[in-house]
């Protein structure tokens, strides 16, 4: 190569070099800052709906459960006004007496239904017992939790029950003064209630006049032992309960029902209808049954 171009090419490439390392880089402009945010409305409280206001309609004042084909059912008409959403309701039937235990019960989600249909039985099957008032609470409640209740009382009649050849009336409801076969020193309200229920049993023994009746005197055995209880059937419970058998039977005398239709017997705890291990049934035993045989 001719030593002349030497210089040249190495000057042509320092140029080169020079022009395209002194080329400029454009710069990208900052991108605009976002808008300022919009502005968030503060939550609005949530107003606490008023509780339901409930009512319920019984269609008869004495239910009769007994296969009269009057008042054998009881229609229970419900009503329920409020102002949020419905969640639960429910409607139970408690036993009479202490500790008032769960006879029945119906219960759903939504609103509640317009009636309530009833045969009187329990949710084992066992019917009402007669004179006694079940006492029942309907329940509603709403979305947001609050509840409202209305209790109220079912009142059972006078229940007359085929049973065989007799027919048969059983009143746990009668009560007597502690340890004793009369109505001495009796609470005035609870002396009261037995001359009401002695009353519509007047009335009713009065409608079957061609039946005798024997008054029977129930009681509750409450020995542990089978040799206790033996000697607690003996000597408390078969005498008791033949004194409160004669007192009711002069009692229904003094309300007009013949004397000469009715006898009494005292059968203390020999035929319970609960189980001695079943305490808290035990004051179904405590009864006085009425058994009406054809003359």
């Amino acid at each position: 190569m001719n030593k002349f171009l030497v210089p040249v090419i190495l000057v042509l490439a320092g140029i080169i070099v020079i022009s395209c390392a002194a080329a400029p880089v454009p710069v990208q402009p900052p991108a605009p800052p976002p808008p300022p945010a919009a502005p968030v409305a503060p939550a609005q409280p949530v107003v606490p709906a008023a509780a339901p206001v409930l009512g319920v309609t019984l269609s008869s004042r004495f239910f009769s459960p007994d296969g009269d084909n009057i008042d054998d059912t009881l229609t229970m008409t419900l009503s329920c006004r409020s102002e949020a959403a419905v969640s639960n309701w429910s409607f139970e039937i408690f036993e009479p007496q202490p500790p008032n235990l769960s006879f029945f019960q119906w219960s759903g989600n939504g609103n509640p239904p317009a009636s309530l249909t009833w045969d009187g039985k329990s949710k084992s099957g066992e019917l009402v017992q007669s004179a006694s008032d079940y006492p029942y609470t309907f329940t509603v409640k709403n979305v947001q939790g609050t509840a409202a209740e209305s209790k109220g009382i079912i009142a059972v009649d006078i229940l007359v029950i085929k049973d065989g050849d007799v027919l048969r009336v059983q009143v746990p409801s009668i009560m007597f003064a502690a340890n004793s076969g009369g109505f001495n020193g009796l609470d005035p309200q609870i002396s009261a209630s037995n001359q009401y229920i002695l009353g519509r049993i007047a009335v009713t023994l009065n409608r079957f006049s061609d039946y005798k009746v024997r008054v029977e005197g129930h009681a509750n055995v409450t020995a542990a032992t089978p040799a206790a209880r033996q000697k607690e059937q003996t000597e408390e419970l078969q005498p008791l309960s033949e004194l409160r058998a004669k007192t009711v039977m002069d009692y229904l005398v003094n309300l007009g029902v013949d004397r000469s239709r009715l006898s009494y017997v005292g059968i203390g705890g020999a035929r319970p209808v609960a189980a001695y291990e079943d305490h808290d049934n035990w004051w179904k035993n405590r009864r006085v049954e009425f058994i009406l045989i054809k003359q």
